[in-house]
């Protein structure tokens, strides 16, 4: 099973909390631009940590923003 960050989700729940992408940096404590590449996908792989932030300032769990993708051989449990 490969797991890959999806910054088109970040968007979209970002956008049905009424965050801007200014709201947003704050709250995570980074940069406007940062939350740009993320969604944008520029950035296309942040830390475990960087994940948190994003969960914690929409009030979401860190697997909204995974795209899940079984491989050959998975088994779902």
């Amino acid at each position: 099973m490969e797991a890959s960050f999806d910054g088109a989700k970040l968007r979209e729940v970002r956008k049905d909390r009424g965050k801007t992408q200014a709201m947003l940096a704050v709250k995570m404590g980074t940069s406007i631009r940062h939350v740009r590449a993320l969604e944008t996908g520029e950035k296309t792989n942040p830390s475990a940590c960087l994940l948190c932030k994003v969960a914690v300032a929409l009030d979401v769990p860190m697997e909204t923003f995974m795209r899940i993708q079984p491989e050959e051989g998975d088994e779902l449990v």
